[in-house]
């Protein structure tokens, strides 16, 4: 919005110039305006800016000598939404019509998102609280197969023994299975296969140990601060990575490997583009999803030039 012309003040001088509101200023002032009202949540940063989920937010419409708002927030559960958004609607136009000195045409409140709002305990030290960090998506245990694998057999040696009962009693005719495996190893002499046995069932075990007291690879990534309760794969940081690398402009293709302790973007940029105005502009185009996907990891960018397009 801009005003411009020239005005006489009292002492007869001709004052030339122009006054410019930015919508961004009118935005912010709005936002400022409705998280006066103790009811409207905040989100702001991290995966929200990323997402473009920001609350409060506003998009700012200028004509020539009015203004519409459509602001978005959230708001705390329990609270009457229609009063908290009479509250901002009101709040908001008396702010933007106080700074512009223009007419609010439109204050458009709608309501995105609700939190629930639990309220300061009055048993709970609020100062000695600590965020608890919740546990991260893991793969299946390891030893899921031997556990299914184990519990077939017990379900078998069930099966025998439910048999042996049947046969000792006279109950089902035939001969019976475990008396007979006993006497067949009871003649049984030291042979030198026994020596492979035994190895093999050693190793084994302790195969079977390892696989069950190993850790569960973590399958996600958390996004945000440490207790974060968004999580995405490799894979989709990758996705957004190349996503980002190739909104510069001069970078032809982009391609984005991500390892526990690296991402490494591979862009092809065009031959008319300088290699270090390259480099800078992707870990620019990349430090949104870096500042929320990175964790420890560290950023490493690779260039190679495009090949020349044939044109037939």
């Amino acid at each position: 919005m801009t005003q411009a012309g020239s005005d006489e003040v009292d002492d007869g001088r001709e004052v030339r110039g122009s006054v410019e509101i930015k919508d961004r200023a009118m935005s912010r002032t709005a936002i400022a305006a409705a998280s006066k009202d103790p009811r409207v949540t905040r989100t702001t940063g991290g995966l929200s800016r990323l997402t473009g989920r920001e609350l409060p937010r506003a998009d700012v419409t200028l004509g020539e000598d009015t203004i519409a708002v459509n602001l978005y927030i959230g708001v705390t559960w329990p609270s009457q939404i229609t009063e908290v958004t009479e509250s901002v609607h009101a709040t908001v136009e008396a702010a933007l019509a106080t700074m512009t000195g223009l007419h609010v045409h439109r204050v458009n409140v709608l309501v995105s998102d609700t939190t629930l709002d639990t309220g300061p305990s009055p048993t709970s030290n609020t100062e000695a609280s600590q965020p608890i960090s919740p546990r991260p998506p893991t793969a299946g245990p390891a030893a899921m197969p031997l556990a299914l694998l184990f519990g077939f057999a017990l379900l078998g040696v069930a099966f025998v023994a439910g048999r042996e009962f049947l046969i000792a009693h006279g109950n089902l005719g035939g001969s019976p299975w475990i008396a007979d495996a006993v006497s067949w190893i009871s003649r049984l002499h030291w042979q030198s296969w026994m020596i492979a046995a035994a190895t093999g069932a050693a190793v084994v075990g302790l195969f079977v140990v390892f696989i069950g007291v190993k850790p569960r690879t973590r399958t996600h990534s958390g996004l945000g601060e440490s207790a974060s309760t968004v999580w995405a794969t490799p894979t989709d940081i990758a996705r957004l990575c190349s996503a980002a690398a190739q909104s510069t402009r001069g970078v032809v293709d982009a391609h984005t490997v991500v390892t526990r302790k690296k991402i490494e973007v591979r862009v092809e940029r065009d031959a008319a583009y300088d290699a270090d105005r390259i480099d800078v502009g992707v870990r620019e185009a990349l430090a949104p999803v870096l500042s929320v996907a990175a964790g420890e990891r560290r950023l490493t960018v690779k260039q190679s030039v495009a090949a020349p397009t044939r044109v037939s």
